[in-house]
């Protein structure tokens, strides 16, 4: 009976005392020591990701020690550290392709070894084999702030490339991204131009577009924008047919297809055109199509809202003023109406006989 007791006693402890299972034991959805994690971002139309686990300090001595110098680590905890990109990327000047790699990295106590393998679905580093190897960069780790968890982020972020970087106890690893943007988005235009939406004017406009204002393709995009105007002749496809011929030095061509649409377009169209003109800084002519919107649709209040800003824009206070007091005097909407006040306050203009109205 004693050596029951005895024996039931060691059960209990072993019952009550925390355990947490190691992750590769792990069968059934229970807490690991090193929590999942993932992050995304989109540069232009490439998408990257990470999945990683982050393992803790704990008071410990993670560079030479828990993570010795000199060997292959798995980036991270349990299973592969696993990175994709949905399109062909610049890691630290080299290229590598589109795909999914298992992330590993050869720590020192000065540069750093970063490894892309074509194997990411091994556990950790246990299985890492050179030959695998899709990529190898050096980089030099940095000083950061304690990172109790492992992290990875992708910061500073700009329109076209990124830092991977690696934080963890007081050291962070940036490796330098980068996507060739417009050439991966014209790489998929054709593609994206098979669809069902391609029977309509939009998709094809939207593709010369984008080319036209990144200057890139410029036949393809004529060859777009003429896709467009065939699917549906428009103020936006024509106005920017129009861009693109005096960008190629055909200014008469340009010039006539702008007065076909110019004399066709709605107020809103015409408005909309003198703002662009605006902020390209062309305000005389911006200017002149606010003019001739307002002698169109002379019954509109936002009408001359707008060409009061155009003569604001271009210096011409007295002509502003004229225009913004024609908008108030037409009981505009409520938008209309603190525009005008609020540039008229700009111009010095004493606003309280509008304001004391509702």
């Amino acid at each position: 009976m004693h050596t029951f007791l005895k024996a039931l006693g060691a059960c209990s402890a072993l019952l009550t005392t925390p355990y947490r299972v190691p992750a590769q034991w792990t069968f059934l959805d229970l807490p690991v020591e090193s929590q999942a994690a993932s992050i995304s971002q989109r540069i232009g139309t490439t998408d990257i990701s990470i999945t990683y686990s982050r393992p803790a300090v704990k008071g410990r001595v993670i560079w030479g020690e828990v993570v010795p110098y000199g060997q292959v680590w798995r980036a991270g905890a349990n299973d592969n550290t696993v990175v994709t990109f949905s399109s062909e990327m610049k890691v630290e000047g080299q290229v590598l392709p589109a795909g999914t790699y298992g992330l590993h990295m050869i720590p020192t106590a000065t540069t750093w070894t970063v490894i892309f393998s074509k194997d990411s679905r091994s556990w950790g580093s246990f299985f890492y084999k050179p030959e695998q190897d899709a990529l190898r960069v050096t980089v030099d780790p940095r000083p950061c702030p304690a990172t109790e968890y492992l992290t990875y982020d992708l910061a500073p972020l700009k329109a076209s490339e990124a830092e991977l970087t690696l934080r963890w106890a007081q050291l962070a690893v940036p490796i330098r991204i980068a996507v060739d943007v417009d050439q991966v988005v014209l790489a998929h235009m054709d593609d994206q131009l098979k669809g069902l939406s391609a029977f309509n004017w939009e998709p094809w406009y939207e593709a010369a577009r984008y080319c036209h204002d990144a200057h890139i393709a410029p036949d393809k995009a004529m060859k777009w924008v003429d896709v467009s105007i065939a699917r549906q002749p428009n103020f936006e496809n024509r106005m920017l047919k129009a861009e693109m011929l005096t960008t190629q030095g055909k200014k008469a061509e340009a010039e006539a297809l702008r007065k076909i649409m110019i004399d066709e377009a709605t107020n809103g169209q015409l408005n909309t055109y003198a703002y662009q003109l605006l902020q390209k800084g062309e305000k005389a002519e911006a200017v002149r199509m606010f003019e001739l919107n307002a002698k169109r649709h002379a019954l509109d209040p936002n009408v001359h809202d707008s060409l009061g800003e155009g003569y604001m824009t271009a210096g011409n206070k007295d002509a502003a003023i004229k225009a913004f007091k024609k908008s108030l005097s037409m009981n505009p909407p409520d938008g209309v109406k603190a525009n005008s006040i609020k540039c008229l306050k700009q111009l010095g203009v004493d606003t309280s006989a509008w304001e004391a109205t509702k």
